[in-house]
C-alpha cells in the first residue's frame, strides 16, 4: 500500500493540486448530482448531468495541470469573489444564531459592524473601530 501511495506521489510531483476553486467545484458537482439524482428534473436531466461532467472534467484538469502559475491566477481571482460572500454567509449564520442575545448594527460613520446585547431600551453605543458614539433604539 506504501508503494501505491509513492507512485501517487511521484505522479503528482510537478502538478498543481488542490486549492480553493477546486474544493468549490467538487462541492459544486456533488450538489448537482444529488439535485440530478434524488430530486427528479426529469426534463432537465441530460442537462445538469451534462453540466456535471463539465464541471468535473474541469476539477481534473485544474488538479493534474503543469501550469502552476495559471491556475494560481485563476484561484486568486475565484477567492476575490468567494472570500468576502463566504464571510457574508458567515455574518449572516452568527446572526441567526445569537438572534436572541445580541443584535447587529453598523456605525453610522465607519460602516463597521457592531454586536450590541439584546437589551430593550435607548442605549449609547461606542464604536471601537472609529470612536463615535450614536444612541440605538433596541
Amino acid at each position: 500500500m506504501q508503494n501505491f501511495f509513492q507512485k501517487i506521489a511521484a505522479f503528482m510531483q510537478g502538478r498543481y493540486g488542490m486549492d480553493s476553486l477546486n474544493v468549490f467545484l467538487l462541492a459544486l458537482d456533488f450538489i448537482l448530482w444529488f439535485v440530478n439524482h434524488f430530486i427528479f428534473f426529469r426534463t432537465a436531466h441530460l442537462i445538469i448531468m451534462l453540466i456535471e461532467f463539465g464541471l468535473f472534467g474541469w476539477f481534473i484538469f485544474r488538479v493534474l495541470s503543469r501550469n502552476i502559475t495559471m491556475r494560481s491566477k485563476e484561484n486568486r481571482s475565484f477567492c476575490k469573489i468567494y472570500e468576502p460572500a463566504k464571510k457574508r454567509v458567515q455574518l449572516l449564520w452568527r446572526q441567526f444564531r445569537e438572534r436572541d442575545t445580541y443584535r447587529y448594527l453598523k456605525c453610522p460613520s465607519c460602516k463597521a459592524q457592531l454586536r450590541v446585547r439584546a437589551i430593550k431600551g435607548k442605549h449609547n453605543v461606542r464604536c471601537p473601530k472609529c470612536g463615535s458614539e450614536f444612541e440605538k433604539k433596541i
